[in-house]
């Protein structure tokens, strides 16, 4: 008999154990982070205080998995050595359990519109903090680009942070 109502009492430990919030950030220091991505082109912004000033385009979305947020893109340097673009950009994920900051640096293909760059985090708030210095990835593709001023453009891809690195 006393064995089951130990048995009963740890399954309804359990249960209610399962019920309790969980922290969103809980990575440990050897994982890597995968999100999901849908990025938009916006035209000339400007925003504050996500944005660069003078940088004539900023993309703005969302990630989400590993790491769920508002995420901003923010193009610093292009240069088009034949029919790809190579491009510098900074990036921040907005997140509720903090900021996230970093640049990258890429390739984007005006034959299939795919992009891939490379880069690190520079800054992170909150529980974030353990990723500063951590390896960026990200790529995906892009509907058709470029295409007359004002026309929406967006992408789709995928988010890495490295964390053993």
């Amino acid at each position: 008999m006393r064995k089951m109502l130990t048995a009963a009492f740890s399954m309804c430990t359990v249960a209610l154990l399962s019920t309790l919030p969980m922290p969103t950030v809980s990575a440990k220091s050897n994982e890597t982070l995968r999100s999901e991505l849908f990025i938009a082109l916006n035209w000339d912004w400007e925003g504050f205080p996500w944005g660069t000033p003078g940088s004539k385009y900023t993309w703005i979305g969302t990630v989400w998995g590993d790491i769920n947020g508002d995420f901003y893109v923010t193009l610093t340097g292009a240069s088009y050595p034949g029919k790809t673009e190579h491009f510098s950009e900074k990036w921040v994920i907005v997140t509720p359990d903090g900021v996230i900051e970093g640049f990258d640096k890429g390739v984007w293909a005006s034959s299939n519109f795919k992009w891939v760059a490379n880069g690190r985090v520079t800054d992170a708030t909150n529980g974030w903090s353990y990723l500063v210095g951590c390896d960026f990835h990200y790529g995906g593709t892009t509907t058709t680009f470029p295409v007359p001023y004002g026309t929406p453009v967006n992408g789709t891809g995928t988010m890495i942070l490295s964390l053993d690195s």
